[in-house]
């Protein structure tokens, strides 16, 4: 070249926010359970009862859901999500077929929020891993 300055553009990736979840339902009702942990470092838990009926699958797509819109709504445009549901995880991965309908519309919701998001990952975690978020899912299953 014949010494001129040539710019590099680069693009920084997004501030990632981190998201632990998990969902749970039993014969006393649904529940999630969240832990989100912003760039910064500050760490925001919930425990939410659910106001109607899920199976335990439908459950842990609410939460993936909830967490999604939670970062979204703070201004979050990288997230890196943490569930124990090899189902979820699967389906959002497309490692594993959604076959039923209402699983095909959980995940066509997520893929729907993920677009919004300049960065999105969904990892799967052990359920020793994911023991803190269990159990604030179990816990908003036991209140009234």
């Amino acid at each position: 070249m014949d010494e001129k300055l040539v710019g590099v553009i680069t693009r920084a990736e997004p501030p990632i926010w981190k998201i632990f979840v998990d969902g749970a339902a039993n014969q006393k009702g649904s529940g999630i359970g969240l832990v989100l942990i912003s760039p910064e470092g500050i760490i925001f838990e919930k425990s939410l009862r659910l106001a109607f009926s899920t199976t335990n699958n439908e459950a842990e797509y609410e939460v993936v859901l909830v967490g999604m819109s939670m970062v979204y709504s703070m201004g979050g445009k990288g997230v890196h999500m943490f569930s124990d549901s090899q189902l979820v995880v699967g389906q959002v991965t497309r490692t594993i077929e959604a076959r039923d309908s209402r699983m095909k519309e959980y995940l066509t919701r997520v893929i729907n929020l993920q677009s919004k998001f300049d960065s999105f990952t969904l990892s799967h975690v052990s359920r020793g891993g994911n023991a803190h978020v269990d159990s604030l899912a179990t816990l908003a299953t036991s209140l009234a």
